[in-house]
């Protein structure tokens, strides 16, 4: 690490630019005080992995970019927000992180402006309505959302406030279009995200602004009709980045742990948030880890999912085929940073991983409950590999949230377990000394791994799908309603009788229409709850 400081003075910084874009730019990213978790993450300032290291052991900051609310989320954007929910997940359950999150959302922008003045609208009843099923979206997906929810129009007068600051340390300068602009180069290390070099467009001009690499902090308004604020450089709207900056200053100040978003907002976005935040705190780094997520593309499609392209697909409309766990073993079973091409083959691969958790989970309680008895279960060797599976899967995890080679793991790890289990025994007798203990062990730890990663069939318990739980037991009805349904079984099978045997299979349908699977073993009947998409 460089021992000299990089940090800014508050008066003009022009004069430090040539010395400092020497020294800073040997090293884009500085390791921070604290302590060690034992993860490491890559980091694209630092252009590889690095550790993970926390301030502050009590509790990690997180800020997550918003969405620009003028149109329908998209599956683009839920693979974003669902892969980063997923490493909260894992952080939260897996390594015991208390998480303080935080997230805009911009809610006034060209784009709102130009769709209410499309559908005759006023732009607050855009944003608002977008913003509301963008949450209903995430709620369908099972995205935790964050702690801190902040809408940019709310705080304007700290957004101002906040480019004056710039203004007055002389990084900022006011255009001739009397929109303010920030002056990059009198920023040494713009750039450390994307390695850019300043100088290969200086040709290029701008009537605006200096240079094309300057980006808007404040918008003037374009006409009288335009939504504005008021400001020292006259009336006009935030630019997109510096909303992020201030109010993530407003929540955490001046550093953050972890600052996430899609591969898209790498550049310009977080550049930008990155250079006015430095320059605004007077430091050298204000976000430790930037983390990003790749794109969602559709198969056979270069191009990324994008309203702009007219290639999107909508939450509800894939809901209508898939599930929410579904979507989410597609992005889990995908590294968070490379891109995902979405096809139906993908959700069909998703779906049929998630179908062995399920059956896995209910040949278990089929076992446990003494329903199957197995063959060649050898508690020792169960236990052994379980062991090697847990070690193997948090060394995954560790190496920046591997969950595709944990799931991996996790399904090499059920299958000689299943095996056995649905072997019969040649004589049930001699398999009394079984396993249930180990069994029920690497079935508690599916289940573990499964609700760190977030999959809504592993959280939910037995009884949580009925209201009044407290006055119902659902396993003791349905173990009622088995025995029952056993009793007129043998009655069919003693006396031949097909409308018995009809009674049996109507029941199971009927069950099965309210998402209850029945199952017949050898040694009675089993049950666990489907996913019903009638």
């Amino acid at each position: 690490m460089l021992k000299t400081s990089c940090n800014m003075t508050k008066s003009s910084l022009g004069i430090f630019v040539n010395p400092l874009r020497t020294m800073c730019t040997q090293q884009h990213w500085f390791k921070p005080a604290g302590i060690d978790t034992g993860i490491r993450i890559y980091n694209c300032a630092a252009r590889r992995q690095v550790p993970l290291i926390l301030p502050n052991e009590n509790f990690l900051t997180w800020y997550t970019c918003g969405p620009t609310v003028y149109d329908s989320s998209h599956l683009g954007h839920a693979s974003c927000y669902v892969k980063l929910d997923i490493i909260q997940r894992i952080l939260r359950q897996h390594f015991n992180f208390n998480i303080v999150s935080a997230m805009n959302i911009t809610d006034i922008d060209d784009k709102i402006i130009r769709k209410s003045q499309e559908d005759g609208k006023d732009w607050r009843e855009i944003s608002r309505f977008y913003e509301t099923e963008f949450w209903s979206d995430l709620r369908k997906l099972n995205v935790i959302e964050p702690n801190i929810k902040m809408r940019v129009t709310d705080h304007i007068p700290k957004i101002t406030n906040y480019i004056a600051d710039i203004v007055q340390k002389k990084c900022a300068y006011v255009g001739k279009d009397s929109s303010v602009y920030f002056d990059v180069k009198q920023f040494p290390i713009y750039g450390k995200l994307q390695n850019l070099n300043l100088n290969e467009d200086e040709a290029l001009q701008s009537e605006n602004k200096n240079s094309p690499f300057d980006f808007a902090l404040w918008k003037a308004r374009k006409s009288d009709s335009e939504p504005s604020w008021a400001s020292p450089w006259g009336p006009g709207r935030p630019g997109w980045h510096i909303e992020c900056s201030t109010l993530a200053n407003m929540i955490f100040g001046k550093c953050i742990d972890i600052h996430a978003g899609g591969m898209d907002l790498r550049f310009p976005h977080h550049e930008n948030e990155e250079a006015q935040s430095c320059v605004y705190h007077n430091t050298r780094q204000w976000v430790n880890y930037w983390l990003h997520t790749g794109h969602l593309n559709i198969k056979g499609d270069a191009e990324k999912m994008s309203k702009s392209l007219k290639n999107t697909i909508s939450v509800d409309e894939m809901l209508k085929e898939f599930s929410a766990d579904d979507f989410r073993m597609a992005c889990a079973l995908s590294n968070y940073r490379n891109s995902m091409d979405y096809s139906k083959e993908l959700m069909e691969t998703a779906k049929n991983t998630l179908s062995k958790f399920k059956t896995f989970k209910s040949d278990c309680l089929a076992y446990l409950s003494g329903k199957k008895v197995g063959s060649n279960l050898n508690a020792n060797t169960i236990i052994q590999n379980l062991h090697y599976a847990k070690s193997n899967i948090d060394t995954c995890i560790r190496d920046d949230f591997d969950t595709s080679r944990s799931i991996s793991i996790l399904l090499d790890q059920i299958s000689g377990v299943s095996r056995c289990i649905n072997t019969n025994a040649t004589n049930p007798i001699e398999n009394e000394s079984s396993c249930l203990d180990a069994i029920a062990a690497v079935n508690n730890y599916v289940d573990y791994i499964l609700q760190s990663f977030g999959f809504t069939f592993a959280e939910l318990k037995s009884n949580q799908r009925m209201d009044n739980t407290d006055k119902l037991d659902m396993n003791i009805l349905l173990e009622d309603i088995l025995n029952t349904r056993e009793n007129i079984r043998k009655n069919a099978v003693k006396g031949k009788n097909k409308e018995l045997f009809q009674v049996c299979d109507d029941l199971r349908k009927c069950l099965r229409q309210h998402g209850i699977e029945i199952r017949d073993h050898s040694q009675g009947s089993s049950w666990n709850f489907i996913e019903n998409k009638n």
